[in-house]
């Protein structure tokens, strides 16, 4: 847990807390948070960031500054005379608050948080959908449920497995975020199509837009030279919407032709309508394509903003257009699991067990919380072969 002011970072279970209230942070403003904290007092560069957020992905400097703008708002705090992060002109970022290290031993390391538990038959539903996509049958499909769920981390283990197992499938990610990506038309397909240019065989693809789909690739301006993005401003002068969609369909398919694509586009509650638009697009075209397109969101956001996501995954469902995987909680033995794991195989008390799935109610973010809470407050006693509780919890709700 690192402290700066008012402020509390819990790195472990990815919250930023300010005072006792939980601050909302998307999980890649969280991520550059936790960087300059951790290297806080010094001059941390762009690119390092970029290295060290994204490792092996191209993403454009630009979008830094989104992200911090975020992380400023989140704060309170303000360029001119920042408090907490000063921006150094064309260099990067400097975390200049004090930082204060209140970890206690035993703290939850990143790497054992991110394992993950009770998600197998997700995880085999996923492989299934993808042979179906190596086989040229376009698969669309959604990730749903509550906050904290673990969309996220299901994709993330998805991911890597593929990787391991089949490294020529090509995947690349885009963001969809609050109030940004409702502004910039197709915000999270641009940055996951730029991925694509700057992945291993990306000339290619840059080959394919400029031929298919050059309203994309004049949005890419450090891929062109000077002339070759004045011949294309000139030539898609006056282009339209349904220009860009037709567009980036086809170029899609011809990459998605020769080897699989996947394409992961996450927190759609939060996407534009043009992003909405081209999922329709994907699904109803004909052509067959080696495509995935696997899109995540939280179902009561769609409700409550009535956004156009709700009845177009309604209607492609009808029309035996996509799929749906819906995160349910954890079971009560998959939670056991987890602790396990967590506690370096201890021997796990049932009582710790029930008190820890009720209080979560089977949420992997609560559940890792209340954890994380038992350890700091020093409630859980750790030996050799062992774990108790301090003291009875259960019916004086002091885990949360």
């Amino acid at each position: 847990m690192k402290r700066f002011q008012s402020f509390r970072l819990d790195t472990e279970n990815q919250f930023l807390w300010h005072r006792e209230a939980r601050v909302d942070l998307t999980p890649k403003a969280f991520g550059v948070l936790c960087y300059l904290v951790e290297h806080a007092g010094r001059l941390v560069t762009q690119q390092e960031l970029l290295e060290a957020l994204w490792p092996g992905t191209y993403i454009n400097p630009e979008v830094l500054r989104k992200y911090v703008l975020e992380i400023r708002r989140a704060l309170g705090d303000r360029p001119v005379n920042p408090v907490f992060i000063e921006t150094r002109p064309k260099r990067g970022y400097q975390f200049v608050a004090s930082v204060i290290d209140d970890s206690p031993a035993g703290t939850l390391s990143p790497e054992r948080i991110n394992r993950i538990v009770g998600r197998k038959s997700e995880l085999a539903e996923l492989g299934d959908y993808l042979l179906r996509a190596q086989r040229k049958q376009r698969q669309v499909l959604f990730i749903t449920g509550e906050p904290g769920i673990g969309k996220t981390t299901l994709v993330d283990e998805f991911q890597r497995q593929t990787r391991a197992a089949a490294p020529g499938i090509c995947m690349i990610r885009g963001q969809c975020v609050e109030g940004y990506g409702g502004k910039e038309a197709y915000y999270p397909v641009l940055e996951a199509v730029e991925q694509l240019c700057r992945a291993s065989g990306g000339d290619s693809v840059v080959d394919t837009l400029a031929r298919q789909a050059p309203t994309w690739l004049v949005q890419f301006p450090a891929l062109l030279s000077n002339e070759h993005r004045h011949t294309l401003q000139r030539e898609i002068l006056g282009a339209t919407h349904d220009r860009m969609l037709r567009e980036i369909g086809e170029a899609l398919e011809t990459i998605a032709s020769e080897r699989a694509l996947v394409v992961i586009l996450e927190d759609l509650h939060w996407a534009d309508h043009s992003t909405v638009d081209l999922i329709s697009a994907l699904a109803r075209r004909r052509q067959s394509a080696k495509l995935m397109l696997i899109g995540t969101y939280r179902p009561v956001d769609l409700t409550l903003a009535a956004h156009p996501l709700k009845p177009l995954k309604q209607d492609l469902l009808v029309h035996h257009l996509c799929h749906e995987i819906a995160l349910p909680p954890l079971e009560e033995d998959e939670v056991a699991e987890y602790l396990a794991g967590e506690l370096g195989g201890a021997a796990v008390p049932d009582c710790l067990t029930g008190l820890i799935y009720g209080r979560s109610e089977g949420n992997p973010l609560f559940m890792v919380a209340i954890l994380q809470h038992l350890r700091e407050q020093r409630l859980l006693a750790e030996q050799t072969g062992e774990v108790r509780l301090t003291r009875p919890l259960a019916a004086r709700g002091e885990s949360g």
